[in-house]
C-alpha cells in the first residue's frame, strides 16, 4: 500500500464514481480499482460496497479506513510542508480556502497580504455553503474556511475573529428609495429582492430578521453567486440585501446606491476556522498569523458608505 493509493481512496470519497475519481487521479480506471483491492489486501476487510455494479459507497470498515486515509494524508502534507520551511526558500505548497458568498468581494484582503508574505505558496478560493466548509475542515479538504463566527456550532473547529458585517438595501439609482438616508426591514420586505438561496447562513440571516420584524422577504429571484446580486440591482428592476464587505468590490458603481438597513441595526462576526491540530500545519499557521496581522475592519471602513447606521431618532 503507497500513499497515493490513499488518495485514489479520498478521491473516490469525493467524486463517488470510480470513472470521475480515476480521472481525477490521472490514472486508469483498473489501475485506481487495483489500488483499491490492495488496501482492502493490507486490511483484510472489504471496503467498497461491490453488491452490483458501480459506486455505492463504503463499508462500515471502509468508512474507517477513509477517516484513516484523509488523517494520514494530511500528516503526510502537513509533513512536507514543515520540510520545506527548513530551506532558505520560504514556505512552499498550496493552501485551500474555502468561503460562503457573502465574503467573496473582500476575500483579496487576505489572499493579497499573505502571497506577498509567501509568494512561494499558491492559493485555491473556493465558495461553499458553512456546512460545506465544516465538512471540508473536518475531512482535510479544506485548509481555512472564511465564514459567520455568531450563533454557528463551530464543533472541533477554531475560530479567528476578522470584522464585524452590518446590512445594507442595494437599490438601482434610478430608484426614489436611493435616495434615502435609511430603511427599514419591514420596508424592504415589500421589494422585489435577489437574495442568496436558502443553504447559506447569510439567507438564514436576513430571514430571521424578517422574521423578527413580523415579515417576510418578497424575493423574485434567488441564486448562489454573490456576484449574480450586485448584476440584478444594475439592472434597475431588483434590490438586494449585502453585508457592507461587499462595498471593497461595488463602491464606486454609478447604478447602485447603497442605503442603509435600520430597524434593527443588525451585526455579525465573520471570522476564519480551522480545523484543531496541534502543531498547526505550516501553511495553515501562516495563513492565520497573516490574517490576524491585518485590520480587515479598518479597510473595509475605508469603502463603507457614507451614510451612517444610527437608529433614527424616536
Amino acid at each position: 500500500m503507497q500513499i497515493h493509493h490513499l488518495e485514489y481512496l479520498t478521491a473516490l470519497a469525493r467524486e463517488k464514481h470510480f470513472g470521475r475519481a480515476a480521472r481525477v487521479c490521472n490514472v486508469s480506471q483498473p489501475a485506481l480499482s487495483q489500488a483499491l483491492r490492495q488496501i482492502e489486501a493490507s486490511f483484510g476487510v472489504p471496503i467498497i460496497d461491490r453488491r452490483s455494479q458501480g459506486f455505492h459507497g463504503f463499508t462500515p470498515e471502509g468508512e474507517r479506513v477513509l477517516e484513516w486515509a484523509r488523517t494520514v494524508l494530511a500528516g503526510y502534507e502537513h509533513l512536507g510542508q514543515e520540510i520545506s520551511s527548513f530551506g532558505d526558500q520560504g514556505l512552499t505548497g498550496h493552501i485551500r480556502l474555502g468561503l460562503i458568498p457573502v465574503t467573496t468581494p473582500m476575500v483579496s484582503l487576505l489572499t493579497t497580504a499573505f502571497h506577498r508574505a509567501h509568494p512561494g505558496v499558491t492559493i485555491s478560493v473556493l465558495s461553499h455553503t458553512f456546512v460545506e466548509i465544516n465538512r471540508q475542515l473536518e475531512q482535510f479538504a479544506l485548509d481555512v474556511g472564511l465564514s459567520y463566527l455568531d450563533g454557528t456550532p463551530l464543533g472541533t473547529l477554531r475560530p479567528y475573529v476578522l470584522y464585524r458585517e452590518s446590512y445594507y438595501l442595494l437599490a438601482p439609482a434610478s430608484h426614489p428609495i436611493s435616495a434615502r438616508e435609511t430603511i427599514t426591514w419591514q420596508e424592504a420586505s415589500a421589494l422585489p429582492l435577489c437574495l442568496l438561496t436558502p443553504e447559506f447562513l447569510n439567507r438564514l440571516i436576513v430571514n430571521r430578521i424578517f422574521e423578527e420584524v413580523g415579515t417576510s422577504a418578497r424575493t423574485v429571484i434567488e441564486t448562489n453567486c454573490a456576484v449574480a446580486l450586485c448584476s440584478h440591482v444594475r439592472s434597475g428592476q431588483w434590490f438586494t440585501i449585502v453585508p457592507d464587505s461587499f462595498f471593497y468590490l461595488v463602491g464606486d458603481w454609478k447604478r447602485t446606491v447603497p442605503v442603509p438597513l435600520v430597524e434593527p441595526v443588525e451585526t455579525n462576526e465573520i471570522g476564519l476556522l480551522i480545523q484543531e491540530r496541534d502543531p498547526l500545519p505550516p501553511l495553515t499557521r501562516a495563513f492565520i498569523e497573516v490574517a490576524q496581522g491585518l485590520s480587515i475592519g479598518d479597510e473595509l471602513r475605508k469603502v463603507a458608505p457614507l451614510r451612517n447606521l444610527r437608529q433614527p431618532a424616536a
